[in-house]
């Protein structure tokens, strides 16, 4: 385990170094966040299960697909479990996810029932290297980077990140990510889909 922890500090860092500098470019291509979500999701789901709990997921079936990179909103929804799970407190039900539409928007909402964040720290949360209060207060450890990089990966899909949150009560994390427009392809002359595209 602490291995893990160490190499995804290490990723964390180095890959927010590199967004900072413009050296990771995102390869936005036609996406289905949920799709994303499920994958990414199987690490914890054998993790939490050898701990005896749970992952609670509500995956709505009519998420539209949209312009995404899928490695980065992995890395944007790693993040935030693992910040769920480390912080989430000891309950049966470890983290609540929900991905849904709403009109031209998808959101993406992370729950735990942990330690939560005082009204005073919820727009620090997203600042580099910032840890709240009640956190510096335990012997969880952490980079201070996760939160960070999490905006970051959102801002470039043109979404943002929100936090609602009581002090002792958990907290939800929400991706709102606008549904971008995706371009059927089209071969050189017509227009036309291009050969073996599926029209329907």
């Amino acid at each position: 385990r602490e291995s893990e922890r160490l190499s995804r500090l290490i990723d964390n860092v180095l890959d927010f170094s590199r967004m900072e500098r413009g050296k990771a470019a995102y390869e936005m291509k036609p996406g289905d966040l949920g799709e994303v979500v499920e994958r990414a999701l199987d690490f914890f789901r054998y993790r939490l299960e050898r701990d005896g709990r749970q992952l609670e997921v509500d995956i709505a079936e009519s998420i539209p697909r949209t312009q995404l990179d899928e490695n980065a909103m992995t890395l944007l929804l790693l993040n935030l479990v693992d910040n769920a799970v480390k912080y989430g407190g000891t309950g049966p039900i470890a983290v609540r996810l929900r991905v849904s539409p709403r009109g031209k928007e998808i959101l993406l909402s992370v729950t735990d029932h942990g330690l939560g964040i005082a009204p005073d720290e919820q727009r620090k949360v997203f600042e580099r290297f910032y840890r709240t209060r009640a956190v510096r207060n335990t012997n969880i450890r952490g980079s201070g980077i996760g939160l960070a990089l999490v905006k970051h990966i959102a801002e470039a899909h043109g979404g943002h990140m929100t936090v609602e949150s009581q002090a002792g009560k958990g907290s939800t994390f929400t991706l709102t990510l606008p549904v971008v427009a995706i371009k059927e392809e089209t071969d050189e002359v017509g227009g036309e889909p291009a050969a073996g595209k599926d029209e329907s």
